[in-house]
């Protein structure tokens, strides 16, 4: 039972040498929007002034902030010393050097009491002050919590083991009588995961709300001293305390994994260490342990693959599972590493030395007349629009075209371009070459985006297709991921024509990533070259019959990619998701029913589809629209494929199991609910719709309006037309639109030139400089959450804005020079910069904005 005058949280905060920092700590404790809560302060024999302000923020705020002194113990000592003086139901800490959102402990009070949790973690910012950047950090998987870790192990995994981004009830510290380690760093690790064994369930708030400053000088955690090897200290005290509690074994695969990451994350530090005697004594006793505490754990890696390498990285980690290895590592002299490091920097990195070798062609490099580059979704595919326009342009060019198609899987693509009788060259690229033919081919096809640092030279003509009409969200209108826009909206910019399917998808993407006021180019609405196919009904018929499956039924399912942008890695438990369904649809179907399944590249390389049954991925050698349009159903949820099969009239469901889920992180144009076709929102219904057939029975052929609205355009000559715009000129059976007036308005541009860390301080910058005609530039280095959301919540109809990375496009030599401070190269980058990021416009203090595009 609590105490009868405790409070509703405890906050321990452990001061030692941070009078620099600590006021903005103690502000944003002390306003707090949660009521009845106390603050410990333990001053843990700090040698600076911090006590003058622990004593200032006792007198001012007496019923809120107790102070305490105590000689020097370390983290550790201090949160124990704290924990005497507790009296709340939950117990907090908050290293003195970081601050807190005033909102943070009202939020994770009320879930702790709304799920009545023994624990609530959340998400925070890692905060470097030096690079002015606050980027999220454990944001998301949310299915996860709101059970116990012995109900969902995966929280060990997947959950940062800080204490400070954390509620623990103070019943549980009384109860287990665990405490943090004196005398050793990592104490987090031996202490937070051990105390989470006991809490009867661990929830989240899926906010950003403590503030980690990382790099801040004299922090013992970015000082690379013996000390460092009191990480072993730490997982050893784990291992123990879960063997005291009976949990090891039903732990192991987790425990496994945690000591391998950590151990091996310093490991890969042994470049900043100075003392390579420290190394080898670590590295030894770093596999002696892991040998003591898991004799088998080369054998069973646990999540081991998923979260330091890729998993087709098997040589490689193949040695990092032999200590010899990291003896080699740890033997190496630092300044070979170090000058390794330069070299490579400067010298070997590939990423720049493309950016050097198509920066050289696009000055120095004639534009090749009749030259085609096709690019689709970065060379994962050779497939969509630029597939259908490459087919047409093969077909009645007879050989006048050198055509060029993107891979970056060459091997897979060859067989492709061999088995369809293509007469093109394929380009890998990540390659030198892919970087001379973007710069000098005449035209340039691409429905996604070329890379950061492509710039459109005056003698090229580049159509951007994009991929589909939207139902999800896009550009400005992502409720969370806005700053991926970044790259699309540079290539939008840059682009000749921009086509469009429908004046419902051109509306929301010239609205979405500002294009209406910044782009200079033409728009085409026509029919999308890929979608022809879905109007030959007999050719999908004939193609059924080809592939041998003629007389069965075949579904199609496609899903969206769940991320908030195609950046952003899978997790192991979306990965499971997809393959519980798979399973439960292979055991539903029978031998006349053939689930084919399309998966975004981020998952789908990483599911077995031989396991099972009734269910195959997509046949390698069939284009993919072709392969789509010889099934029978379609399977999707917010994937705007269900466009462009709607043109078949062919039977379409929606299976959106986590709609309410996907709305709030992502939300869509149109409200999927209204779409008219089969919906279906839990896996027993699909699964019933599957064995009963229901499925092949619904339509939807009678809705005129959503005919009108977004197919109308469609045609069995859409790749001929569309090839007219870009080849010939000839706009006959194109809707277009000119933007070229953008070009004669005189603009001003603001740039952000650091982070903005407050809505007050973003609303002071816009009102200073707004005006009809301001450009703002956001950095994307500078871009986080918080920026996020005030522009969706409040300034998207106010600010036209574009999201840029600093991307410097120069020669190595270029470099070498403005290295030097040659004034005139430093002065052609800038200008490249502007060519770069806002083509074609007048920029009135163009000449005032140094270095910042």
């Amino acid at each position: 039972m609590e105490d009868a005058m405790g409070k509703k949280v405890s906050i321990i905060v452990p001061v030692y040498g941070v009078e620099e920092w600590l006021e903005r700590c103690m502000e944003s404790l002390v306003h707090q929007t949660l009521q009845d809560i106390e603050i410990i302060v333990v001053n843990d024999g700090s040698p600076d002034n911090s006590q003058e302000i622990i004593d200032r923020y006792v007198k001012e705020y007496p019923d809120l902030v107790q102070g305490h002194i105590k000689e020097n113990g370390g983290l550790s000592d201090a949160r124990n010393y704290g924990l005497q003086y507790a009296t709340g139901e939950y117990i907090a800490f908050v290293d003195s050097d970081d601050y807190v959102d005033v909102t943070m402990y009202e939020k994770l009070y009320k879930k702790a009491i709304e799920e009545e949790s023994d624990a609530v973690t959340c998400a925070y910012f890692i905060v470097n002050e030096q690079k002015q950047t606050r980027k999220s950090a454990q944001k998301g998987t949310m299915h996860l919590y709101g059970k116990n870790i012995r109900e969902n192990s995966t929280m060990l995994i997947t959950m940062a083991p800080y204490a400070w981004n954390k509620l623990i009830k103070r019943s549980i510290f009384e109860e287990t009588g665990i405490r943090f380690p004196k005398g050793i760093i990592f104490e987090d690790i031996c202490t937070m995961y051990p105390l989470l064994l006991y809490c009867n369930k661990v929830s989240k708030v899926d906010e950003e709300l403590y503030y980690y400053i990382e790099q801040r000088e004299g922090s013992i955690m970015t000082t690379y001293s013996p000390k460092k090897m009191q990480l072993l200290d730490s997982f050893k005290l784990l291992n123990n305390r879960f063997e005291e509690a009976g949990e090891f074994e039903n732990f192991h695969d987790e425990l496994v994994t945690l000591n391998l990451r950590h151990t091996y994350y310093r490991f890969k530090e042994f470049d900043s260490y100075k003392k390579r005697g420290f190394q080898i004594k670590f590295v030894h006793r770093a596999f002696k342990q892991l040998k003591k505490y898991f004799p088998d754990w080369r054998e069973n890696f646990g999540y081991f693959p998923n979260f330091t390498l890729p998993k087709d990285r098997d040589k490689k980690r193949a040695l990092y599972k032999t200590s010899w290895y990291w003896y080699y590592i740890s033997m190496i002299p630092l300044k070979w590493i170090k000058f390794g490091k330069k070299v490579d920097k400067h010298y070997y990195n590939r990423k720049k030395l493309y950016r050097y070798y198509y920066t050289w062609f696009m000055k120095h490099g004639a534009v090749k007349k009749n030259t085609v580059l096709f690019e689709s979704f970065h060379g994962k595919d050779l497939s969509d629009s630029p597939l259908a326009m490459m087919q047409e342009l093969l077909k009645e060019s007879k050989g006048k075209y050198k055509i060029y198609f993107t891979t970056n899987d060459y091997d897979t693509h060859k067989k492709f371009v061999k088995e369809n009788n293509l007469d093109i060259e394929l380009v890998k690229l990540e390659s030198f070459k892919y970087q001379k033919v973007l710069a000098t081919s005449k035209y340039l096809v691409n429905n996604v985006s070329f890379p950061p640092y492509f710039i459109k030279r005056k003698e090229q003509v580049f159509m951007n297709t994009w991929h589909g009409t939207p139902l999800k969200t896009l550009g400005k209108n992502m409720r969370k991921g806005i700053d991926s826009m970044h790259n699309i909206q540079h290539n939008f910019l840059q682009a000749d024509y921009l086509l469009f399917p429908n004046e419902f998808t051109k509306d929301h993407m010239m609205e979405d990533y500002n294009l209406n006021d910044l782009y200079t180019g033409k728009t085409v609405v026509c029919g999308y070259p890929r979608n022809s196919i879905f109007m030959d009904a007999e050719g999908g018929k004939e193609l059924k019959k080809a592939l041998g499956y003629e007389g069965k039924t075949l579904y199609t399912y496609m899903p969206t990619w769940r991320g908030k942008n195609s950046y952003q890695g899978i997790g192991a438990d979306y990965l499971d998701q997809i393959n519980e369904i798979l399973e439960a649809v292979d055991e539903a179907l029978n031998d006349d029913q053939i689930f084919f399944v399309n998966l975004h590249p981020n998952v789908g390389n990483r599911v077995d589809f031989t396991i099972f049954n009734h269910i195959k991925p997509f046949p390698d050698n069939v284009p993919k629209y072709e392969f789509i349009n010889c099934t029978d159903v379609l399977v999707t949820d917010y994937s705007s494929i269900f466009f462009d099969f709607s043109i078949t009239k062919k039977p379409i469901v929606l299976f959106m199991y986590d709609y309410d889920e996907y709305m709030e992180e992502r939300g869509t144009y149109i409200d999927a609910k209204k779409l008219p076709f089969t919906k279906v929102y839990d896996q027993e219904s699909f699964i019933n719709g599957l064995k009963e057939g229901t499925f092949l029975t619904s339509t939807y052929e009678d809705d005129k309006e959503y005919y009108e609205k977004y197919i109308k355009y469609d045609s069995i000559d859409a790749s001929k037309y569309v090839n007219e715009v870009v080849f010939e000129e000839n706009y006959t059976h194109a809707k277009i639109e000119d933007y070229a007036f953008n070009k004669e308005i005189e603009r001003k541009l603001y740039v952000f030139k650091k982070r903005v860390d407050t809505k007050e301080e973003f609303d002071q910058i816009y009102e200073e400089n707004k005006g009809d005609n301001t450009v703002f530039a956001i950095r994307r280095k500078f871009f986080d959450i918080k920026i996020n959301q005030w522009l969706y919540d409040e300034y998207n109809d106010k600010m036209t804005y574009i999201i840029y990375g600093y991307c410097p496009v120069m020669t190595w030599l270029e470099m070498r020079i403005r290295n030097h401070r040659v004034e005139r190269y430093k002065k052609r980058v800038r200008e490249r910069g502007f060519d770069r990021s806002l083509p074609n416009l007048k920029i009135s203090n163009r000449d005032e904005i140094r270095n910042v595009i």
